[in-house]
């Protein structure tokens, strides 16, 4: 840097030319070079379609930033040993050579955001950026990170992932590092946060996940964030969360959940609890269900208030002091109009054990009279007396129902069948009700002795009938 001397009404001024205007040798024509504050190559803005070629020897930093760059190859920057800061943001590049930031040992920090096209990026993209600080990958149309893209980033402390397209972040994906502190991946398409999606983020001081479709946030989600002290979650399709997910965050001093739908009945019991015990500032939670709720929040709620559930097939509120009549009678839903599952704290014991699956409840029409209420139908015996039993028959004592049986079994010279009612009250021909549910060893029906019976004796009528009338 040359001093230039210059007098001014008899007083000497010292005035210092800036480092701007001096040229570096090796200088690309587009670009200026400069040497102060450190080597730099400044080629922003200069509609250049390639990374110059003429790169000048032990360059520091390089701006790049706003020009029409559509690729980065892995020779472009390969003899930039002491490049400590790279710029290649808002350009067209759509397709970065795996190895092209390869070598770059002091490289600091790596801007190439707002790249829409460039869509996918190779798992070994950064591999032996060790020194690497902050790293730049926001507005890239990115759908999905490759397992170990962060591998080796043991010095990354500020990560930005936001204005992106990802549905889904791999577990340990940001296993190596250790010493992040800023990670942002606001307005997203993420809809799940797993147990694992988190592990290893052991200094992180701000995670932003606003803007998402987050609806599930499993319960160890959190568990290495004990030094988080801002957690954005807001304006997802959260409408649950449960305190143990919150108790590691014991750092957390800045939350937002507003813009959710939040269920406030006995599912959000355990949140309600954390709060009690959360020290720090948190926007609002607005109960979007039960109706009498709506737009309370959820952290001003009394214990009282949630100990119902609300049923989302019938938009209606139970209190769990009458919900044991619902196991016969109404029946709970397992789906919600907000995609939530009623947990098993919405249902009693005896509720509880009439689960089979977690994709509903059992359907009780598929049952018949005794699984349900243990007690034949007297409707069905009626039935049965009527169109499975001729007049003449129960006199003899052929095919007679006991009086005092409740269980519905017929007596007959050959022994007692039971006799599966469900099946016969859906007919109305009596052939049809002839074969009894015992079989025979050779897979045949056994016919009640007194439907044969009274065969044999319209064959003995018609016989005589015809003798007579010859």
């Amino acid at each position: 840097m040359t001093p230039i001397i210059c007098e001014v009404s008899g007083s000497i001024v010292l005035l210092f030319w800036l480092a701007g205007g001096v040229q570096v040798d090796g200088c690309p024509v587009k670009c200026s070079c400069y040497r102060e504050p450190r080597l730099t190559m400044a080629c922003q803005q200069r509609g250049l379609a390639a990374v110059p070629t003429e790169i000048p020897g032990h360059v520091q930093r390089i701006f790049l930033q706003i020009n029409k760059l559509t690729e980065v190859r892995s020779t472009a920057f390969s003899l930039c040993r002491n490049l400590t800061v790279l710029w290649l943001y808002s350009n067209n590049i759509r397709h970065i050579e795996a190895g092209a930031f390869y070598g770059l040992e002091r490289l600091e920090e790596l801007d190439i955001g707002d790249n829409g096209d460039l869509r996918s990026i190779s798992s070994t993209a950064f591999s032996g950026l060790s020194t690497l600080q902050t790293l730049h990958l926001h507005r890239c149309g990115l759908s999905e990170l490759p397992y170990g893209v962060f591998m080796g980033l043991s010095s990354l402390q500020y990560l930005y992932l936001q204005d992106n397209n990802l549905l889904a972040i791999h577990e340990d994906t940001f296993l190596d590092l250790a010493n992040l502190a800023v990670l942002h991946l606001h307005n997203n398409k993420i809809k799940t946060v797993s147990d694992y999606m988190f592990r290893g983020l052991l200094s992180l001081d701000s995670l932003l996940l606003h803007q998402n479709r987050v609806s599930v946030v499993h319960r160890q989600a959190f568990h290495d964030l004990g030094r988080l002290a801002t957690l954005f979650l807001f304006h997802n399709n959260l409408t649950a969360l449960s305190g143990e997910t919150m108790e590691p965050l014991a750092s957390l001093r800045y939350l937002r959940l507003n813009g959710n739908q939040w269920i406030c009945d006995c599912r959000a019991k355990t949140l309600w609890d954390w709060f009690k015990t959360f020290k720090g500032s948190s926007s609002e939670l607005e109960c979007h269900v039960p109706e009498r709720l709506f737009g309370k929040d959820l952290k001003r709620l009394k214990s009282g208030d949630l100990e119902g559930c609300y049923d989302s097939h019938r938009h209606t509120w139970t209190s769990l002091l009458n919900s044991r009549s619902s196991r016969y009678g109404r029946l709970f839903s397992t789906e919600s109009p907000l995609g939530a599952v009623i947990p098993t704290c919405c249902l009693t014991n005896t509720d509880k054990s009439s689960i089979l699956s977690d994709k509903g409840l059992p359907d009780l029409s598929s049952y018949n009279s005794q699984q349900i209420t243990k007690t034949p139908l007297k409707e069905k015996e009626n039935i049965s007396k009527t169109k499975g039993l001729e007049p003449g028959i129960s006199k003899n004592g052929t095919h007679k129902i006991s009086p005092g049986d409740s269980s519905g079994t017929l007596n007959h010279p050959q022994g007692k069948h039971k006799r599966d009612f469900t099946k016969e009250q859906n007919s109305d021909n009596p052939l049809q009700k002839k074969c009894s549910q015992n079989l025979k060893p050779e897979g045949g029906c056994l016919i009640d002795s007194g439907s044969t019976i009274n065969v044999v004796e319209t064959m003995l009528l018609l016989v005589v009938w015809l003798f007579w009338s010859l």
